[in-house]
């Protein structure tokens, strides 16, 4: 009997080995021992930097991870790790500048990077990524050789050249490098069509308070007159896309001298260019990168109560409903996606819902910063506004029970969570709040 049993175990023992070996062999350790690993195996180092709320995160771990052949080539190659960019491994994301999910990366066993790319992808493409990580690490020009040579050549117009190139190519932030070759490149003149022609291609990467805006603003008369027509209207955009760039890499980076230069460089733009919503919520963030508390809630305050001010109650739930029985008519007499995806939002009210976002949007913000009863005071009558647009809206539960908790209010605060989360949809959201009714339950045990 007792050798049966053995067989048994060791054929379950066996096949889950087997099982294991099928896919990516991801190592339970931390990137320090990842490394130390690789050095002592003569490997890279592999990182899937995911969240939990990652669509094409979860596709990997489902669809490629565990595929035979991919297993075969990255357990040879690579130390694997997986590291959630929120939780454990959200000081590595910080350091090798992870913003999106998932990103894939791979490191020599000093911590440098080799290859980086972003987003979900079918098992022969991650294989090709692999090999192409190797490739570059043995390559004349590799990332990580350029990166090591960049400080000592940065008047170097050829070497940035071939940096900001290969940036790109790694799917990386080219920007400094760019601006750095436009400081000193002597291969092209400044108010000529070539230039014009640069501009336009690497646009996407450009921000303010550089020498490209510098550049574009001083030659942008010339330009006009070389340019096509379609390409004096993307000329036309060049600005606000410089302007969107500064943004989104200011947010990204959480740098409130970027943000900073972007709010000075927006606050420029024709006014009939700029909304006050815009304004409001472009002076909140740099407030909340530069931490900046106090002015960040006087702000609030009175965005918030001239908003609350601005129309009545009962004239928002009038106008709603007369929205709502318009687009639900359309929608009877043909139903699609879109329309089904937009239902919810006429059924709240479409006044009502853009309020309850900006609420709940600038009261979570506004509550990392609240310390006095005057601060709570204020949050809970912007919440309790909020519910007589929408009685039970789970966005606003989720906001007051943050609120509770961060006063020590565990229990009712743990009661107003579950109760958003029986009403929250399956979206990218839902798993961070599921993750802090866990922290508020081990709290409360």
């Amino acid at each position: 009997m007792m050798k049966k049993v053995f067989v048994c175990l060791s054929l379950m023992i066996g096949l889950y080995s087997g099982l294991f070996a099928q896919g990516v062999d991801f190592q339970h350790i931390s990137l320090e021992e990842a490394l130390e690993k690789a050095k002592q195996e003569d490997k890279l180092v592999f990182v899937d930097f995911y969240t939990v709320w990652c669509g094409p995160c979860k596709y990997l771990v489902k669809h490629v991870f565990p595929v035979k052949e991919v297993g075969d080539f990255y357990n040879k190659k690579f130390v694997s790790l997986k590291l959630d960019a929120e939780k454990e491994g959200l000081a590595a994301a910080k350091q090798y500048e992870v913003y999106s999910y998932p990103t894939l990366l791979f490191l020599t066993p000093e911590g440098t990077v080799v290859y980086t790319e972003t987003g979900g992808m079918q098992a022969d493409s991650f294989i090709a990524l692999g090999k192409k990580a190797i490739a570059s690490l043995n390559s004349e020009y590799s990332l990580a050789k350029l990166k090591e040579l960049y400080p000592a050549r940065q008047q170097d117009e050829d070497f940035l050249k071939i940096y900001f190139q290969k940036m790109i190519e790694y799917g990386e932030d080219p920007a400094e490098s760019i601006e750095q070759w436009l400081a000193v490149q002597t291969e092209i003149k400044e108010n000529g069509a070539e230039m014009m022609e640069f501009i336009l291609k690497y646009s996407r990467f450009l921000r303010v308070d550089g020498k490209s805006e510098a550049i574009l603003n001083a030659n942008i008369a010339e330009y006009s007159k070389l340019a096509s027509k379609i390409d004096n209207k993307r000329l036309s955009r060049v600005k606000s896309q410089m302007l969107r760039n500064t943004r989104e890499k200011a947010i990204d980076t959480k740098d409130p001298e970027l943000m900073k230069a972007f709010l000075e460089n927006w606050e420029e733009l024709p006014e009939k260019r700029k909304r006050r919503e815009d304004e409001i919520e472009n002076k909140l963030m740099y407030y909340t990168l530069a931490k900046d508390g106090q002015s960040y809630m006087e702000t609030a305050n009175s965005y918030i109560d001239s908003l609350i001010a601005s129309k009545p109650l009962k004239e928002i739930k009038e106008e709603d409903q007369t929205k709502y029985e318009r687009y639900k008519k359309s929608y009877d007499e043909n139903p699609t996606e879109t329309g089904a995806f937009m239902m919810p939002r006429y059924e709240i009210g479409v006044e009502a819902f853009d309020r309850i976002k900006t609420i709940y949007k600038i009261g979570t913000d506004y509550l990392e910063f609240a310390e006095s009863k005057k601060d709570y005071k204020n949050l809970e009558s912007w919440i309790k506004y909020g519910y007589k647009l929408n009685e039970g809206d789970y966005t606003l539960e989720n906001l007051e029970a943050k609120m509770l908790y961060k006063r020590g209010k565990t229990k009712e605060a743990i009661e107003l969570k579950k109760s958003a989360l029986e009403k929250w949809p399956k979206n990218k959201k839902r798993p961070t709040a599921e993750y802090e009714l866990e922290q508020m339950l081990k709290k409360q045990a």
